[in-house]
């Protein structure tokens, strides 16, 4: 760890703390997750900022999303904040490579202290995207590849305290038409996502069609789409050190050709609330009654180490649920 990242290590109160009676009160207080999730979201996003501009020649940029709480599992009852972080690529590779480059410790460093001090089950999920040069598949492994990088040198500086994914979207994503250096440029980034729950950032990721080409022409954003497309599902993976998680899709071997992901098993049950039916005009005649089906009400979560499907062309984010 680099010696002005020591320095910096021991931030002010953090804005929840500050909230808390202090001194034998203290110990009668325990909040429930729901009640601080907003307080917690602003403190990280603070740390965050202040850790970046101590110890990195360029701060990344920051964005606020959220997910409310209709879209998430019914026991959560709020909404929850989602910080996304962006790097460009250039921070952590060279063209055409997935190797961390050395520059880019002092971003991990950065990232892995502000995560020493969140929740137990706070999540992160780093996110790999490229421009559209060289094929849809290839794009697709390397932007996974980079993030798997980027994941394991997180996860091996000790990082016990948040859950850590990885998840590549090629040139899916691209937030500009390619239509210049600068525009590949902007697409070419790595980003962290932090929340609270691993579902909130999950959906988050699963809603990201609205991004693509966002204020592009239409021509322009109808071919940005095209990439898009052509991804509908990706596995987001989890990562520790020690030990192999488990996935659903097998990487192929280094030697093979690049091919999309194909993820296709009877035991992926979705996150979350169900995705509404399309509206269809009423019929003229009313038809007869039928019996409503039974509610399923089973709540589904994220485990720690469990793979993740982010279904992008139905918004939805599916776990795999084994037959017992």
């Amino acid at each position: 760890m680099c010696v002005a990242l020591r320095a910096i290590l021991a931030p002010p109160v953090p804005v929840i703390a500050a909230l808390l009676p202090t001194g034998a009160a203290a110990r009668d207080v325990v909040l429930p997750w729901q009640e601080t999730v907003q307080i917690e979201h602003r403190d990280r996003t603070e740390r965050l900022r202040r850790l970046s501009d101590q110890a990195l020649a360029a701060s990344p940029r920051f964005f606020e999303e959220r997910v409310s709480r209709g879209e998430l599992p019914a026991t959560f009852g709020t909404d929850i904040p989602v910080l996304r972080v962006v790097f460009p690529q250039r921070v952590f590779f060279d063209t055409d490579a997935f190797e961390v480059r050395a520059e880019a410790q002092a971003v991990i460093d950065v990232v892995a202290a502000a995560l020493r001090r969140e929740a137990s089950d706070t999540a992160v999920f780093i996110a790999g995207h490229t421009d559209d040069r060289g094929s849809d598949a290839y794009n697709y492994a390397l932007s996974v590849k980079r993030a798997d990088s980027v994941a394991r040198a997180l996860a091996a500086r000790g990082v016990r305290q948040a859950s850590v994914w990885r998840v590549g979207f090629g040139e899916a994503i691209p937030v500009v038409p390619n239509t210049s250096d600068t525009a590949m440029g902007r697409n070419r980034r790595v980003e962290f996502l932090f929340g609270r729950k691993a579902e909130a950032v999950g959906v988050w990721l699963a809603k990201q069609e609205a991004r693509v080409c966002a204020g592009a022409g239409e021509s322009q954003r109808a071919e940005c789409l095209r990439a898009f497309a052509a991804l509908p599902r990706v596995e987001a993976a989890p990562v520790r050190t020690g030990r192999e998680a488990r996935t659903l899709v097998t990487p192929p071997p280094s030697d093979a050709v690049p091919v999309l992901p194909t993820i296709e098993t009877k035991n992926l049950v979705a996150v979350g609330p169900p995705v509404p039916p399309a509206l269809v005009a009423p019929e003229r005649i009313a038809p007869a009654p039928v019996p409503a089906p039974p509610i399923d009400r089973t709540v589904v979560t994220i485990t720690r180490d469990e793979p993740v499907i982010i279904d992008l062309r139905e918004k939805r984010v599916l776990v795999e649920r084994l037959e017992r």
